[in-house]
């Protein structure tokens, strides 16, 4: 995910839930209150990588999804 969107040239903020606890907190807030999220909780998996551009939840590596926002 960092190499296709450095390769994109995005800006972007690179946050690892295994090594920041604040991140790994607003993460579990997301995925606990968003309803994208439901499928993902109901089967058990976590649901990383996700990203966050502008007020778009992608979960998983959607390379068309993020192409089509970030241009």
């Amino acid at each position: 995910m960092k190499e296709f969107l450095s390769q994109k040239e995005a800006d972007f903020a690179y946050f690892d839930i295994s090594l920041d606890f604040a991140a790994l907190k607003r993460f579990l807030k997301l995925r606990d209150t968003n309803p994208l999220f439901e499928s993902i909780r109901g089967s058990g998996r976590v649901g990383i990588p996700t990203i966050l551009i502008d007020d778009e939840v992608i979960i998983g590596f959607e390379e068309d999804k993020i192409n089509e926002i970030i241009g």
